[in-house]
């Protein structure tokens, strides 16, 4: 349910019904006795959660399966594991407290902080490069991402080279040196929006985040058609290329940044419906300044005074908006889930390709 003191009901009857699964007992009709009833011992009045929770954990959950599943039935056609190799060069800012957020809010089986536990949880290769920036060069990272594309051994079907890099190497030309067909983490999807026809669907895999926020808005059936959405928070690799997406879907899209005033902030976001925050800055927005029908995706978090915590002041978010995702528990697990199923998809596409020469 993503907060303690509440069970989300959809699991209860699973875990019930398998609990259940051998101690099968069937009447003279040939009905099982033992097969519980819906909420079979559960008060869903008590331990219900919210309705206002734009929850993700259940959804990444399932995500999760299916990259699982893809990985497994690869494994059994072409005799080898999807495979994933991360490169990180130096320290990032923007997850100071990993272990300490791992040990609070997730687990190795699906945490963005231990990719390679992650994926050998669930079928996938992780191989994690890690450089110090006082020895990190261009052409060093260049030369390891050509040996990750020569094929062979070392080759791996996706690679994730985290943001945002020390200064003193050329982002571009490092992002420009993956293949496209390796870059599970979208480094290219915004340029092949932008160079294609509008009527053209990019072949490039998503990135993760923005991805994982499309699949929550689907989740709850929120439709961003002719909604004003305010995105806050222009990055490469979440802001920028979820705003395409929100506009691909035919939504009003503004987007702000932690440099507009806060009269500015406050003006855009009284005046939108869909509020989607990633800029990873505590005491940014105010929710007192939400319309009360406007719904919040909270996507950038940082973790303050040991606790994992929104854009959002401290103020309740419940007595504000409409509905909201949880922070923890709504946009993080999913981001997981969207970077292996991607790698997944980069490993079939690699094997259909080989097979057609």
């Amino acid at each position: 349910g993503d907060r303690y003191g509440v069970i989300d009901a959809k699991r209860w009857n699973e875990a019930t019904n398998w609990l259940l699964s051998d101690t099968e007992t069937k009447n003279d009709d040939g009905i099982n006795e033992n097969t519980p009833t819906a909420n079979f011992g559960l008060d869903v009045d008590v331990w219900q959660p919210s309705s206002k929770l734009l929850a993700g954990n259940e959804l990444a959950r399932r995500e999760l399966v299916k990259a699982n599943e893809s990985a497994l039935e690869f494994y059994k056609v072409h005799g080898r594991k999807p495979s994933l190799a991360v490169i990180t060069v130096g320290d990032l800012p923007r997850y100071g407290g990993a272990d300490r957020r791992l040990n609070i809010y997730s687990n190795d089986s699906n945490s963005w902080f231990n990719k390679v536990e992650a994926g050998q949880s669930n079928g996938f290769n992780v191989k994690d490069i890690h450089l110090t920036s006082d020895t990190a060069t261009t052409d060093k990272v260049l030369s390891i991402l050509s040996d990750l594309k020569k094929g062979g051994e070392e080759y791996f079907d996706g690679i994730q080279l985290m943001w945002p890099l020390p200064p003193q190497l050329d982002a571009t030309k490092l992002y420009n040196a993956i293949d496209q067909r390796q870059d599970v983490d979208g480094a290219h999807y915004m340029g092949q929006c932008e160079l294609g026809p509008s009527s053209a669907k990019t072949t490039a895999l998503p990135p993760v985040t923005p991805a994982a926020v499309m699949d929550l808005l689907d989740e709850y059936s929120i439709d961003v058609r002719d909604k004003r959405v305010l995105v806050v928070g222009r990055s490469r690799i979440v802001g920028s290329p979820l705003a395409y997406m929100l506009r691909d879907n035919h939504a009003i899209v503004t987007v702000v940044h932690s440099d507009v005033s806060y009269e500015n902030l406050e003006r855009e976001v009284r005046a939108s419906d869909i509020v989607i925050s990633c800029a990873g800055e505590p005491n940014l927005l105010k929710a007192e300044w939400l319309s009360p029908e406007a719904e919040v995706i909270n996507v950038g978090t940082t973790f303050w005074n040991d606790k994992l915590v929104s854009d959002f002041d401290e103020s309740d978010l419940s007595q504000y908006a409409k509905r909201y995702s949880p922070v923890p528990g709504g946009i993080g697990p999913l981001s997981v889930a969207s970077l292996f199923k991607n790698v997944a998809k980069a490993a079939w596409n690699r094997m259909e390709e080989n097979s057609s020469y």
